[in-house]
């Protein structure tokens, strides 16, 4: 059964049994009105018989007495009979008016009432008074209210169905349009939004199912970007490396100087994509490492100046092939407690970014600085270069891993990556408890700085 529809039955359930609740309290308000107004009445009826009584036996008239009970008689039918007995000095006079008996409803009443000025004279009256009769008036408006209570029963019967459907619709529309959209998810169109203005907890839930829905969407394309960067990657050096086994087959074959000259040149192609095939499984294990929270760093303390150094010699030949110096303006600085390792692979990937991002007669250099953070001493790395720079979009995104920018399109120096780069160097300074930041403006380059905390 659907939600929906055991909204509109539970509602209905609901609504029939508070009605019943309702009126049930009603009939036995008015059951309750109608005993204490037939109680009254009936103590109305032996009030007026004992007023006349005394005033019969005052003036000494029974046939005062007898006449008026006669004149209540039929002025009041609940009253069915009356047994009249005068007693005077020790006699007693009966009188009988109607006849006596009669069904369960009728109970019987006395009054007795003596003359104040001779105590020896008094007049007792027993009556008969039929309780059927005086509920019949009482009864009959009852009959009346009930029917009203029926017909405002009925009204508000149909008109809480129609409520309850309306609410039930507009309950369970949020969970409907979660299971379309769900759906379609299901079906691969990811992405997919649903607004819905409430801060209730079908609100809640709307929020967490669009940022699901678009979490989703972003591992889709992470997923897509994966896929084309590991063929890329793989097949364009695998590829490279089976034409230049070719080459080196058909050249030795020859047995000439010449082509074997070209051989050895085409065996250190063979090397550079073999490093760089090496070099991208290495990151696919480093990636792998962090998501498993695996990754480890070991501090200790390190001369920074040292490792930057290298780095610079390192890229100062590929710096030289494309035209763009490459400086170290690193002062003197303290030691920084750090893992060598690591911290060459961070300076490793942010200079090899700088360059292939950097024009011909571009500069790329490293600078360091010293500064306090909450009482301790921090050294802040930055590698800066004057190449094309980033628009703020892709900045926001630089550290996601298989995400690159759109500055990589076209014009790069070298293989354009995967991606994975900044997304390690930021895991590897994290390791180390610092900060990562970066500042570019298209057109002017792009300053990447991570900080470090000193050794002393």
């Amino acid at each position: 059964m659907r939600i929906r529809t055991r909204l509109v039955l539970l509602t209905g359930a609901l609504q029939l049994f508070s009605l019943a609740l309702f009126g049930g309290g009603v009939v036995a308000v008015l059951k309750n009105s109608e005993n204490l107004k037939t109680a009254d009445s009936e103590e109305v009826l032996r009030h007026t018989i004992a007023r006349t009584a005394l005033d019969a036996l005052i003036q000494r008239d029974q046939v005062q007495l007898l006449s008026y009970i006669n004149f209540l008689k039929g002025q009041y039918p609940a009253l069915t009979y009356a047994r009249i007995f005068w007693k005077k000095e020790g006699k007693t006079v009966h009188h009988e008016i109607g006849a006596t008996g009669g069904g369960p409803s009728i109970t019987e009443r006395q009054v007795v009432v003596s003359d104040p000025s001779q105590p020896g004279q008094t007049v007792e009256v027993v009556f008969g008074v039929d309780r059927d009769v005086l509920r019949l008036p009482f009864a009959q408006s009852r009959v009346h209210s009930l029917k009203i209570l029926g017909v405002v029963a009925v009204l508000v019967m149909l008109l809480g169905l129609v409520g309850s459907v309306v609410f039930a619709r507009a309950l369970t529309a949020p969970l409907f349009a979660l299971g379309r959209l769900a759906q379609e998810i299901g079906f691969g169109k990811l992405g997919g939004r649903l607004d819905w203005e409430s801060n209730d907890e079908f609100g809640a839930l709307v929020h967490s199912f669009n940022a699901m829905s678009a979490r989703l969407e972003e591992f889709d394309t992470v997923k897509r970007n994966f896929v084309a960067s590991v063929t890329h990657e793989l097949r364009s050096p695998l590829g490279a490396v089976e034409s230049f086994l070719q080459l080196i087959r058909d050249k030795m074959a020859a047995s000439t100087p010449e082509g074997l000259a070209q051989s050895k040149e085409y065996l250190e192609r063979i090397g550079t994509n073999v490093r760089r095939l090496s070099g991208f499984i290495n990151d696919l294990l480093d990636v792998a490492k962090i998501e498993k929270g695996k990754m480890e760093c070991v501090l200790h303390p390190l001369k920074l100046t040292s490792v930057v150094q290298d780095v610079c010699l390192f890229f100062e030949a590929k710096a030289g092939n494309q035209g763009v110096s490459i400086e170290n303006r690193l002062g003197p600085i303290p030691e920084v407690m750090a893992d060598s390792d690591r911290v060459r692979q961070v300076l490793v990937n942010l200079v090899s970014n700088a360059l292939k991002f950097t024009p011909k007669g571009g500069h790329v250099w490293i600078l360091g600085e010293q500064f306090r953070d909450g009482g301790e001493r921090w050294i802040e790395i930055s590698v800066s270069d004057s190449g094309r720079g980033m628009a703020e979009a892709d900045r926001r995104a630089l550290f996601q891993p298989f995400v690159q920018g759109r500055n990589v399109a076209d014009g790069v120096a070298g293989n354009k990556g995967t991606g994975l780069g900044l997304f390690i160097v930021k895991s590897i300074i994290d390791q180390h408890a610092g900060k990562l930041s970066v500042k570019s403006t298209p057109g002017q380059g792009t300053t990447v700085s991570f900080t470090l905390r000193t050794a002393a």
